[in-house]
């Protein structure tokens, strides 16, 4: 028996299909006509698949049906419809596009509308951490000031430093100031920074990051992990940066 042919998964989606539709429609090729519990047997799919999978090949013109006085029998059409398919689905694509040119800039009038929209994004691993970092000096960097502040936790800073080795050099080389309390023993000053301490018996959970409109956050899971998130809202970062800055004077 030859092998029945296949699309791949990417091109059955662009042509709005699914692969169990694909299956019905090249084992009802053989077929020629057959009723639903015959294509569902060759199919091996339950009856509410397959009529699924024919509903959506009828839509869009690979089958036809004709009704007889006790069943309903299901033609596959000829498989040059599906060149006629996909050329429909690039037509329609194209015509999106058209729309979208003008529907794009009223919604980005309507994203400007908002003059408070904070965010929130979560990353996980030394990679999410190296993510954390980069934009902390990207967005530092591009500040009036090129400074950030940090509270520095003992039981997490190694951690961080060992995600991205070369930091505290690209740092230093990009002018970027940091004023970090650290919280616990350990840590010392690279270039460009101050630092002040916190005593604590028990370590603190959590490393912190407070830089131009943002505020990132990055602690350990349960297995030791390390994950973080970045909140990004002007008042949530000016807050934590006068309380950071109240905290400096009194120490």
């Amino acid at each position: 028996m030859p092998k029945l042919p296949t699309l791949s998964d990417e091109t059955l989606e662009l042509l709005g299909l699914k692969p169990k539709d694909m299956t019905v429609y090249t084992h009802l090729l053989k077929l020629g006509t057959a009723p639903l519990r015959r294509i569902a047997e060759v199919t091996n799919l339950n009856r509410g698949t397959t009529y699924d999978a024919l509903k959506r090949l009828l839509d869009v013109g690979l089958v036809s049906h004709m009704d007889a006085k006790t069943h309903r029998y299901f033609i596959a059409e000829d498989p040059q419809k599906l060149t006629g398919l996909a050329v429909r689905r690039e037509v329609a694509i194209q015509e999106a596009q058209l729309k979208l040119k003008t529907l794009v800039p009223q919604f980005q009038e309507l994203l400007g509308s908002s003059a408070h929209r904070p965010s929130v994004r979560y990353y996980e691993g030394e990679s999410g951490v190296r993510d954390i970092l980069t934009d902390v000096l990207k967005t530092t960097t591009s500040s009036k000031d090129k400074l950030f502040r940090i509270y520095s936790s003992e039981g997490i800073r190694d951690l961080i430093a060992h995600a991205w080795p070369g930091f505290i050099k690209l740092r230093v080389r990009k002018g970027v100031r940091v004023k970090t309390i650290a919280i616990g023993e350990g840590g010392r000053t690279h270039g460009l920074d101050e630092r002040k301490w916190l005593t604590q018996t028990n370590k603190a959970p959590s490393y912190i990051f407070i830089y131009p409109g943002k505020t990132a956050f990055v602690s350990l899971d349960e297995r030791r992990q390390l994950f973080g998130v970045i909140v990004e809202d002007e008042a949530v970062a000016s807050t934590q940066e006068m309380i950071f800055d109240a905290l400096w004077k009194m120490m």
